[in-house]
């Protein structure tokens, strides 16, 4: 997987988490699918727009460091939302 996927694949796991447990999953079907396309619309641009000032388009990375690094964000984005809860 490339280092510009894996980014993209992590912040949007953290940020949807995010936007699920503010939203309550309270929302009628339209609102919810509308508010999910557009997060992912401003996720893909930002990181299209920052990832090429670093140069990391073109690193690969192997399956075990994506598997980590995605279990760890939804790892994360579980402990903040627990710690926000409580």
């Amino acid at each position: 997987m490339k280092l510009h996927t894996l980014i993209e694949y992590c912040l949007l796991i953290f940020c949807s988490g995010a936007y699920f447990a503010f939203l309550g999953f309270r929302s009628n079907g339209l609102t919810f699918i509308i508010g999910v396309i557009i997060l992912y619309i401003i996720i893909n641009f930002s990181t299209k727009k920052i990832l090429p000032r670093y140069h990391l388009d073109n690193k690969k990375m192997s399956v075990l460091i994506s598997v980590l690094s995605i279990i760890g964000t939804v790892f994360i984005t579980m402990l903040i939302l627990t710690i926000l809860v409580t």
